[in-house]
């Protein structure tokens, strides 16, 4: 079945003042987060579906596998996870940035691996592959089960937890995860990753025990994380497009809002996905309220929630 981020709702606001606060404003830098923004598609398998409506449990996606990690450490698996079930698939996408190929590896993918008393890790893999273009995948090369699990995702324990701890999930010295190198396949970027249960045909702990019900078995996807990325859009309170955020690009977005003629093409290069320039709040239009919560951005003011970002993970 297809997923698709559900619409912010509306915030109202006045614009009355805000012309004459934004004047004294200091810049404030801007940018995409480093975590998923969608779920293109997603397959159930075999006893999956936990946290996907099976079972009587509660359809999460596409929140669940979107923001930063929550893992549990060593001893744990996080139930912050949907499970693909047997031969179950996800496909994910990264919409304002996508993963480019840096120094060593290049994004982590957490899932809720765990050490278990005489299992050692208690694993159940998936095989991953990524594109630029959501059509045509790589796969990485991966071991074939039992002892070589190599260049599968699902091996290691997740510690970072942004609910709980400080931990980078960027940083994989002690994120927990496992890292992938786009070098690896041979690529420069990539925006969609695509991981697959394997089933039967790659033997991992999880797969003697096969206990009937719901999220028993296959991949349990928590999050992933780019540790090399880059904006692919414009970001959406910068109006000038100059990479910071100002008195000047809420003028320009006030302008905007009210139909009124700007000098300059708003944001520079078009916004993705179709998001107005200056969609703050996500609701795919340009209002007052989108420039007043761009001017709480410029003023180093709080907000209620990420602005111009689906993924939802600010780390800085």
């Amino acid at each position: 079945m297809a997923i698709s981020n559900p619409v912010r709702t509306r915030r109202r606001a006045g614009a009355a003042g805000a012309v004459l606060l934004a004047l004294s404003l200091a810049a404030a830098p801007v940018g995409a987060d480093p975590c998923l923004d969608d779920v293109v598609s997603f397959t159930m398998g075999q006893n999956g579906g936990y946290n996907a409506g099976a079972g009587g449990t509660p359809n999460l996606l596409p929140g669940i596998v979107l923001g930063a990690p929550r893992g549990l450490g060593l001893n744990a698996g996080s139930l912050d996870v949907v499970s693909l079930g047997n031969g179950g698939s996800i496909t994910v996408a990264f919409t304002d940035n996508r993963i480019i190929d840096g120094p060593g590896p290049d994004f982590t993918i957490f899932e809720n691996a765990f050490e278990s008393p005489g299992l050692g890790i208690f694993t159940e893999v998936g095989v991953v592959a990524v594109s630029e273009d959501g059509v045509n995948f790589v796969e990485f090369p991966h071991g074939a089960g039992g002892q070589d699990l190599f260049g599968l995702a699902g091996r290691t324990p997740v510690y970072a937890n942004v609910e709980t701890n400080a931990i980078d999930p960027r940083d994989p010295a002690v994120s927990g995860g496992d890292q992938f190198d786009l070098a690896t396949v041979g690529l420069a970027s990539a925006r969609y990753l695509r991981i697959t249960d394997p089933g039967a045909a790659i033997d991992d702990v999880g797969n003697h025990f096969p206990t009937p019900g719901v999220g028993k078995s296959g991949f349990d996807l928590d999050a992933v994380v780019a540790i090399h990325s880059e904006d692919t859009c414009a970001a959406c309170c910068d109006a000038d497009g100059d990479g910071s955020v100002k008195a000047n690009d809420v003028l320009l977005l006030l302008r905007a809002a009210s139909a009124l003629p700007n000098g300059i093409g708003l944001c520079g290069a078009a916004p993705c996905e179709g998001r107005s320039c200056g969609d703050a709040d996500d609701d795919r239009a340009l209002t007052a309220a989108d420039a007043l919560l761009c001017l709480r951005l410029a003023s180093g003011l709080p907000t209620p929630f990420a602005l111009c970002s689906t993924g939802d993970c600010d780390f800085e």
